[in-house]
């Protein structure tokens, strides 16, 4: 499942090549999840101008310019796919086809049809983003769920926006922490490692994602994670590398990082 730092990039390159583009035509494929019919769809956004895309926790918001805002969660196999019209029957397990007046075309696609795509989603109380998140924000969700374990707090989008699986293993690595330490048992030191360690491991991904895949809207590329890789047998610092399960997630861990409990 894409992760904060591919849909940082995937909304960068997206912005790069859309923004400023005439909606022509917009067709939903009955995949996948839509909160309105297909038409309403379609009439809220042809003929708009797309003035904006941008991550927005694990999702990828698109604004237009008459206001309305298009937001699609590609959950585990979505992707997104920058074609032509010329190509729009070559698409395979389309979502989301979006056709702009100059033929260049935006798609959802989803091989499970699991990916959701959602207009003017009702008003929430965000969580806050993991590349803002305080300690002072951290160490008040340690208090709020003290008896969950840190990495499952970690993942609950409902509390920390954009971390997903294989980037809470390497900010919990970084941080020194157990994945199976109680977030109530948390000392303030490890509450302010953690705080350090979010954005240090988040901003450090985008920027090699940057560098090693410019032009990426889709896929996932963890080539040069420290511990979250599967031929990896030890750590930047030899120590070897745990594999199991933590609550039905596929966790990866030293004993380099402190158990608290």
């Amino acid at each position: 499942m894409p992760e904060l730092p591919d849909l940082t990039v995937y909304a960068e390159n997206l912005a790069a090549a859309l923004t400023g583009k005439r909606v022509h035509q917009v067709a939903y494929h009955q995949r996948g999840k839509l909160n309105v019919p297909g038409a309403e769809l379609s009439r809220a956004v042809a003929g708009a101008e797309l003035t904006g895309v941008e991550r927005a926790g694990k999702q990828v918001a698109f604004r237009f310019d008459n206001g309305n805002v298009v937001r699609v969660h590609l959950m585990l196999t979505g992707g997104f796919v920058l074609t032509d019209s010329r190509q729009l029957d070559r698409l395979r397990y389309p979502v989301l086809t979006v056709t702009f007046e100059d033929d260049a075309v935006l798609a959802v696609t989803d091989e499970k049809g699991w990916a959701s795509v959602a207009l003017n989603p009702a008003d929430e109380k965000d969580a806050p983003d993991a590349l803002a998140v305080t300690a002072e924000q951290l160490e008040l969700l340690c208090r709020k769920k003290p008896r969950t374990l840190i990495k499952p707090l970690l993942l609950d989008q409902a509390l920390i926006g954009g971390i997903g699986n294989a980037y809470a293993d390497e900010i919990l690595w970084t941080a020194r922490i157990s994945p199976k330490s109680a977030a109530g048992k948390l000392p303030a030191e490890a509450i302010r490692a953690l705080a350090d360690a979010i954005p240090q491991v988040l901003t450090d991904a985008i920027a090699e994602l940057r560098k090693r895949h410019p032009d990426m809207v889709s896929g996932e590329y963890r080539e040069f994670l420290k511990v979250h890789r599967p031929e990896l047998k030890t750590s930047p610092t030899g120590a070897r590398i745990i594999k199991e399960n933590v609550q039905s997630k596929r966790t990866y861990y030293t004993e380099e990082q402190l158990l608290y409990q």
